[in-house]
């Protein structure tokens, strides 16, 4: 078997805080493995510890204790750091740069060349969906374009680790897609992902693999495929969904899942064209659609980590 891309054993990382200077736990004896060519979700509720382990992963934080090795070496060179992609969780740039010149300044930090850059960089904007922003400035950029312009950066030298925090934040259902569909074909590829996601839905339908952290400590760790699909039951996501609508679709709403105007409503795989077709009448934008499963993420979440 190949030596993994990711191993951490018994990371330990604490810091100092208040007027006493207690220390408190962030990461407790973590371990993770993730092997080459995997997709792999870390997930927790907030203040798990999960960018503190990431920080750690890049270099960025000395941990105090345990060790940490990308590709069988110690982190921390610059030549393991270009065989790295990393997309933190609110991406920012210089606001004055175009959408062009932000992807070359991040390529030339990369050693990339002059060369590869021109032809690297239109690939990715049409990718990410952002040629028509190829030459407006970052300040005049949507959330979710940002987002999308940080996934790029983080591809531009065609890395054989991704590190994403929370790729997918701040995503309509559209870009969501778009990002994921981007994840799944850099697996394709033969890279490794390894991903921050608080939306469980993304995680089951890209990820191989997911780790569940809380307080610090590993809770939680299975393939995905361990979670079997034998419902006759599917989950639609919907994106506008109000009391209204609740009200006009009776009792063909059942809902399994509701936050703010997102909701997850449930039908049988014998109504599933009609119900999408009814959806479809109401000023809705559709997400996800997906197979409901037995034993859900959601349900192995909420049983190891969701009373952190």
């Amino acid at each position: 078997m190949s030596e993994p891309v990711i191993q951490i054993e018994n990371l330990t990382k604490t810091y100092r805080t208040g007027l006493r200077r207690s220390q408190v736990f962030a990461v407790r004896n973590l371990s993770v493995t993730v092997n080459r060519g995997s997709i792999v979700a870390f997930v927790g509720p907030n203040g798990a510890g999960k960018t503190t382990t990431i920080h750690s992963l890049l270099g960025f934080l000395k941990p105090d204790g345990g060790t940490i090795k990308l590709f069988g070496q110690a982190t921390g060179s610059a030549s393991l750091r270009r065989r790295v992609g990393y997309q933190c969780e609110i991406f920012h740039t210089y606001p004055f740069y175009t959408g062009t010149q932000a992807l070359r300044y991040y390529g030339q930090l990369s050693g990339i060349s002059k060369a590869e850059l021109e032809r690297a960089i239109p690939l990715q904007l049409e990718r990410m969906g952002l040629t028509a922003a190829a030459n407006r400035k970052a300040s005049g950029f949507s959330k979710g374009m940002t987002q999308r312009l940080g996934l790029a950066q983080a591809l531009l030298h065609e890395p054989e680790l991704l590190i994403l925090d929370e790729p997918t934040s701040g995503l309509d259902p559209e870009g969501r897609r778009l990002v994921l569909d981007i994840i799944r074909e850099e697996k394709a590829k033969g890279r490794t992902v390894f991903l921050s996601s608080h939306i469980l839905a993304d995680v089951e339908r890209t990820c191989d693999e997911v780790v569940m952290v809380r307080q610090g400590e590993v809770a939680f760790a299975d393939h995905l495929s361990a979670f079997s699909i034998d419902r006759d039951e599917w989950e639609v996501e919907v994106v506008g969904f109000n009391d209204a609508i609740r009200e006009a679709l009776g009792s063909k709403c059942n809902v399994a899942g509701l936050n703010g105007e997102n909701a997850f409503l449930v039908c049988s795989s014998e109504d599933k064209r009609e119900f999408l077709r009814t959806l479809l009448s109401f000023p809705v934008e559709i997400g996800t659609i997906q197979r409901r499963r037995t034993g859900s993420l959601e349900e192995a979440y909420m049983k190891h980590v969701g009373k952190a």
